[in-house]
């Protein structure tokens, strides 16, 4: 693993573009890219260094830390680290030019994983048209051709300039789990919890704004169900929506829970949350708005179990561009 991440460090800082064809070129912008799918929302450097003390239960009033913007923060790194997993093993394989080329394929590899020699992967992409698909192969070392698996794979239709057009692409993690893949890499990063999924799905535009990027953790047990989805306009403004279904209030049935988070480039920002469905009797379904200013500070709040909001919903920012 060293190796390859020595290789793909150098050729950040040379270029590496000399043993590369445009065509080449052509085949590794139909990949994902970090730049275009993570999540940016402001005021991560800020928050590096505040403590890690959890939400508070106690009253909180106007003025103090918005508890939903620490939320949307969580959810946000929550959504970059699981792009970091599926991005990183592809980056790795970008680093080396095709071994085989011919007329719309290319195919990277094999080449050695890990240090300890014990498994060696492959990229194979074809070309038809726009359309670009792709597969991440991994085998144990010597098993011969049999012995290949798809740990990740996906599409990418180009339309409208470099990078820019719809994807999917989806990471196989039950396939890695029975196939005997270590998934310690996972645990590195701090994402025990991926490796617990079956698969993670993302679909993604790159073609329209807003820029829309959506992850969905697939389990096979009877684990909550949850979603994510980004957009992002050029101007900074941005959206985070996180949708878990799950047993949240008494009863047999289960719930959803939506929150969406909305921001400016200044950080000032607004979230909605609701309860619905389930157990939740039709009517009285709970809801919260809060707002918060540059500073992440609470500025309003409206539940729907407290008759009187806090604050005025004037200090809420303007995010109407980002639609309904």
């Amino acid at each position: 693993m060293r190796t390859l991440w020595l290789l793909l460090l150098g050729c950040a800082t040379s270029a590496c573009v000399g043993n590369f064809s445009n065509d080449d070129l052509e085949f590794l912008n139909a990949l994902p890219a970090r730049e275009d799918l993570m999540a940016r929302l402001p005021g991560s450097e800020a928050r590096t260094g505040a403590s890690g003390e959890g939400p508070r239960v106690g009253r909180l009033s106007l003025g103090e830390s918005s508890p939903f913007y620490r939320s949307t923060h969580e959810a946000s790194d929550l959504f970059n680290a699981g792009l970091d997993a599926l991005l990183s093993r592809l980056e790795l394989i970008q680093a080396e030019p095709p071994t085989t080329r011919s007329l719309g394929k290319r195919v990277w590899g094999p080449m050695k994983l890990d240090m300890s020699d014990e498994h060696e992967v492959r990229l194979l992409m074809t070309r038809n048209g726009r359309v670009f698909d792709y597969r991440l192969e991994v085998r144990r070392t010597g098993s011969g051709d049999a012995g290949w698996w798809t740990f990740l794979d996906g599409v990418f239709q180009a339309d409208g300039g470099m990078r820019r057009g719809t994807g999917a692409v989806h990471l196989r993690i039950g396939a890695a789990v029975a196939n005997g893949f270590d998934l310690g890499w996972l645990s590195a990063k701090g994402l025990e919890w991926l490796s617990l999924q079956e698969r993670l799905d993302i679909v993604y535009q790159t073609r329209t704004l807003p820029l829309r990027v959506e992850m969905n953790f697939v389990s096979t047990q009877a684990s909550p169900e949850f979603q994510y989805t980004y957009r992002k306009l050029p101007d900074g403004l941005g959206e985070m929506r996180f949708f878990l279904r799950a047993d949240l209030v008494p009863g047999q049935a289960q719930e959803g829970l939506s929150i969406v988070s909305r921001w400016t480039k200044d950080g000032d920002g607004v979230a909605q949350v609701a309860v619905t469905g389930g157990d939740v009797t039709e009517g009285l379904e709970e809801t919260h708005v809060e707002c918060w200013d540059t500073s992440f500070q609470l500025t309003y709040r409206q539940r729907s179990w407290k008759a009187a909001p806090e604050g005025s919903p004037e200090a809420c920012p303007d995010v109407s561009a980002l639609g309904p």
